[in-house]
């Protein structure tokens, strides 16, 4: 069976957060009225109902918050590389988002060990945002 490329299809509300992967910067989304950052990106804040909100920088630091080891991935361009993990990351800014740990031992992970953004260049189109342990 042939394994696709998986590109994300950016939409109106997805494609700055794309955009700033590409630029190794990432922004989120943050409600102009609670301050609170969201993601995914939405058209209106999950907290306060408020529509629109700005993009803003993040720092990229956070926690692990739960983690799943792959073995069978979805992108051929990964299939060299598992057994791989993918980690719920809850990022200082408070939103929590999925991306692969990079350079870990799995067998010592934990909840709650402190991550840093890595931004991976897939191709010359997308940009994932990945963590290493910091």
């Amino acid at each position: 069976m042939e394994r696709y490329i998986v590109h994300p299809e950016a939409d109106q509300d997805s494609m700055p957060y794309w955009q700033s992967l590409r630029e190794h910067k990432a922004k989120l989304q943050k409600c102009g009225k609670c301050g609170r950052f969201r993601f995914p990106p939405s058209p209106s804040c999950y907290y306060c109902g408020t529509f629109g909100g700005n993009w803003e920088p993040i720092s990229g630091k956070g926690v692990i918050y739960t983690w799943s080891v792959i073995h069978h991935p979805v992108d051929k361009r990964l299939s060299g590389e598992v057994p791989f993990t993918i980690v719920m990351v809850e990022l200082e800014e408070g939103p929590r988002i999925a991306g692969r740990l990079i350079n870990a031992n799995k067998a010592k992970l934990k909840a709650g060990m402190p991550v840093r953004a890595r931004y991976d260049d897939m191709d010359k189109d997308l940009t994932l945002l990945n963590f290493e342990l910091a």
